[in-house]
Order: C-alpha cells, then structure tokens, then sequence
C-alpha cells in the first residue's frame, strides 16, 4: 500500500478486511462459488494476521526501546521505515531520550572517574565497607596504612591487625578513635573516623585513616613546652625569695659568728625578729611549693572512671541542693533543664566533680554582676550523645585566655590554683569525651560536656 500515514494503514487495512467479510457472506456458500469464499476466508485471514503484525509492530519497537533502557544499552538507533508522520515524530523522542540517557551515563562515568582519582590521590586514608565486613573501596592511601596490597573483606586483617578490625566494625558513628599500627619494627598512631552512610536501603560505613605521627609529635612537644614553662614560672615563684631569703639569713648569722667567736652569741631582738620572719616566709614559700606538688601530683593520678548508667536529673538536684546556700547568699538564680528519662554512663563522682568546680568557676564569675544568672542544661544532641551546659551571664572570657584556661596552673584568679579545669578536662578525656568553652566579653559563658 501507499499510505505513509498510520491512521490511514489501520483505516485502510480495516475497510479492506470489512470488504472482504461482507463479500464473503454475500456469497452465501453457494456451490458453484465455493472456490471464491474459500479464497475470501483465506483473504480474510491474512489481512487480520496482517492487521494485527503491523500493529504490534510499534508495541515491539516500544519493547525494544524499553529493553534498551532497561539493559543499559543507548546504542541502539530508530529509524522510520516509511510509516507516516507519527512515526517519524516517534521514533525521533526515542533517538532524544536514548541520547539524554547516554549523555547522563556519560556524565556519570566521568564523575566516578574523577572522585575516583581524588579519593585514590588524597592523603587520608579512606575506606567503605558493609556492616558485613565486605570492602566497597579502598584507596591507596589506606593500603599504604594497612600495609596491605588489596582488601575485599575485613576478615582479612584477622591476622595482622586484629584491633583494627575490631574496631572498624563496632566503633560507633561520629566517634574517632587513636590506634597503633605495626609498620615494621615502628608503631605508627593513627586516628580512624566513622561514618554510617545508607545507600539504595544498604547500610554501609564509611571509615576515614589518618597517620597522626607529626601531629601528636607536635602536641606533645607543645605539652613539654607548656608543662616545663608552668614548672619553672612555679618553681622559680618559690624557690627565687626562699634561696633569697637564706641567703640573707645565712649572710647575718656569719656576721655574727665572726663578730662574737665566743660559744655564745646575743642578737638584738630586733635582729632576731627580722631572722624568725625570714624563717616563716620560707616556711610559707616552701608550703606552697609543697602544695604545688601535691596539685601537680593529683592531676597526673585521675582515676579510672568507674562507669554506671544513671539519671542527671536525680543528679542535677543534689548539686542545687549542695550549692543552695551559696546560690542564695550570692543572690544568683539558677535555672535547671533535665528530660527526666535523659541518662548518662559515665563515673558519677568524677561528674560530680566536674560539675562542681564548673558551678563554683561560674559563681565566681557572677561576683560583680548585678543581675545574676547560672544554667545548668542537659540534652541530647543530634547523634544522640548527652550534653550538659554550664552557662553564667558573667563578664566573660577574653578570646586569648580561652585558648590557655584547660593548660595546668593556668589561673586568672587571685587565689586560683590553675587545676580545676585542667582536671575536669582529663577527666571528660577518661570518659572519651569532650570539654569546651565558648564565651563572649560582656554577654557570659558556656561549658559544654559531651559524651
């Protein structure tokens, strides 16, 4: 036929196959045209099977569009055959949406490729693994730490670097951990990081390598230094006027042995005195010498925390009955937000301990305040770790001493020994978390603990 337009093929083939019914029923199965309704049946027999291959014939290109989508397999080109208008539009969407999804792989395989590159070229190691222990990806960078040459299954450290494994599949999600890894005869630290990612409904984790050597080299080169200027800024304060001190006493008394080189020597009372109040002032500096070692001694022996599950609220409420008098002569309003289901596993006394001196730092800080307020707040973050805020509306700390207040000895108060805060420090470091602050001049501050 000639029609090149579709509905005129379908119009067409249907008036035909009406036309050839009709006549084949006019004939009424007369004998003498027997042969011509036998050919008429034949005909009509054809021109349905005809009929019905050329309409299936879009729903097998439709198919075939779909399979190529369905197999990723955009090679695939459509062409009209001479089949109208319609058609030819047809086709044409399928060529545009075969190239759009080509284009999109295209894309994507070039983005693969280049986060592939960076994440194969960085210098933290980077590792994403199944809750099962199957390995995802590796990069090289994380080969080089776990001194090995390919990885597809945790299980494969067994043998090696057991803790490793250990904790790549139990650390909890937004925590990190510091471990040793044995290369050769060294011990190398590095700090791993986790993150739980879901992708398509699978769970997967996703574990950040770092060697940490240099930066904890200059840590602890910056503790020396802190710690050996703390000791003889200390030391010296003490030590300066008692060998002062002595020697002006030991400088008098061979005056007066060389003056009276009899058994017996008399000093005026005046003399005398000047000498017992020499001896007092030593006595005093050496006290407190004493006591510093006593402090430095106390801070480098923190016990191991003893941890329990129990409720702050309960907690929260000793504390404000022990500072209540305090509070109340102080004239400081204290402001208390607990959940009363919130827990906490941590060391209850080495809490209490914290709390205390943060409260009694803020209660401090209030002093020339006039209208004073004190906060102690506890809630659970995001990632469902607890927080405790203590938060005074004092005068704030300056931005300079913020960056010194956790150093040990370190003390803007007259009468401050400097440990306070160097010790509840230590002791959220025992408990694996952390103590900030944050502050602002004229406005208060905020103690932030967080498990």
């Amino acid at each position: 036929m000639g029609f090149k337009n579709f509905r005129l093929q379908v119009v067409g083939r249907v008036l035909l196959l009406v036309v050839s019914v009709f006549l084949f029923f006019r004939l009424d199965f007369k004998a003498s045209l027997m042969a011509t309704q036998v050919g008429l049946g034949v005909l009509i027999v054809g021109q349905t099977i005809a009929l019905i291959v050329y309409i299936e014939r879009t729903t097998k290109r439709l198919i075939k569009f779909l399979n190529t989508i369905k197999y990723d397999d955009f090679s695939e080109v459509f062409s009209s055959r001479g089949e109208g208008k319609v058609f030819d539009e047809l086709y044409a969407r399928y060529n545009d949406v075969i190239k759009k999804f080509r284009d999109i792989r295209a894309e994507k395989e070039a983005t693969t490729q280049y986060f592939q590159a960076v994440v194969q070229h960085i210098g933290i190691g980077i590792l994403t693994f199944k809750k099962t222990g199957e390995v995802q990806l590796i990069n090289n960078a994380a080969k080089r730490l776990l001194q090995v040459p390919h990885l597809t299954h945790l299980d494969h450290l067994q043998a090696d670097a057991p803790h490793v494994r250990e904790q790549l599949l139990t650390l909890p999600a937004g925590q990190s951990v510091v471990l040793k890894l044995k290369h050769g005869k060294e011990q190398v630290p590095v700090s791993i990081f986790m993150v739980d990612l879901v992708m398509r409904g699978e769970d997967f984790r996703l574990a950040s390598i770092q060697n940490i050597q240099r930066e904890l080299e200059e840590k602890e080169m910056e503790a020396w230094q802190n710690l050996i200027r703390v000791l003889t800024h200390e030391i010296m304060n003490s030590v300066t006027p008692i060998s002062s001190l002595a020697g002006s006493v030991a400088a008098d008394i061979d005056d007066y042995l060389e003056a009276q080189p009899g058994t017996q020597i008399q000093l005026p009372r005046e003399e005398t005195e000047d000498l017992g109040l020499a001896l007092k002032t030593i006595e005093k500096r050496s006290q407190g010498l004493v006591r510093f070692v006593h402090d430095f001694r106390s801070l480098a022996r923190v016990p191991v925390p003893k941890k329990q599950l129990f409720g702050l609220q309960e907690m929260f409420k000793e504390l404000q009955l022990l500072f209540q008098e305090e509070l109340a002569h102080e004239h400081i309003g204290l402001e208390v937000n607990c959940p009363a289901t919130l827990q906490v596993l941590a060391d209850r006394q080495l809490l209490e301990q914290v709390l205390i001196n943060l409260i009694r730092n803020a209660i401090h800080a209030l002093a020339d305040q006039p209208a004073k307020t004190l906060q102690l707040d506890a809630f659970p973050d995001q990632d469902s770790r607890v927080v405790i805020q203590v938060t005074d509306n004092g005068s704030g700390i300056a931005e300079e001493a913020q960056e010194q207040i956790f150093l040990p000895f370190y003390t803007t108060k007259p009468t401050g020994t400097g440990i306070g805060l160097s010790l509840s420090k230590q002791i959220m470091r025992l408990h694996k978390g952390t103590l900030t602050v944050s502050s602002e001049l004229g406005m208060g501050t905020t103690f932030t603990l967080r498990f």
